[in-house]
């Protein structure tokens, strides 16, 4: 029985000391440059797969959703523009567009401006 004291008496202090100190448990501080870096390679990995597979429209939602995430939503246009282009009944496509639209402040786009921007992606993914 006197084990178990001392082994919640040590637990009790460890909580504490741990509770006390969150830095403890969360560990380390993340490096901000190293997540830039990790975001600007998954871009680019998505980008050179793409350039593999141009048909892909789950990448080019994947793409416009992290572009998205970090707040490029003019940037999202095209990725959410090609893929409409491939598959039109896609809705998380079309959810998608409409949240990036209310982001730049805007209601709607026309069927010109986003085969536009459709264009503009194909053509970047090409190198043209």
């Amino acid at each position: 029985m006197t084990n178990w004291k001392a082994v919640i008496i040590a637990l009790g202090l460890a909580m504490g000391w741990v509770m006390g100190n969150p830095a403890v448990a969360l560990g380390p501080a993340p490096d901000p440059l190293a997540e830039a870096q990790m975001k600007v390679a998954r871009v680019d990995g998505l980008t050179q797969h793409l350039r593999n597979c141009p048909q892909d429209v789950d990448e080019m939602e994947h793409l416009a959703a992290l572009y998205m995430a970090n707040g490029s939503y003019d940037a999202a246009m095209g990725p959410l523009a090609r893929a409409l282009q491939l598959d039109p009944n896609r809705r998380s496509l079309w959810v998608a567009l409409d949240g990036a639209l209310k982001h730049l402040g805007r209601q709607r786009i026309s069927d010109e401006e986003l085969t536009l921007r459709a264009v503009e992606f194909r053509n970047a993914l090409d190198g043209r």
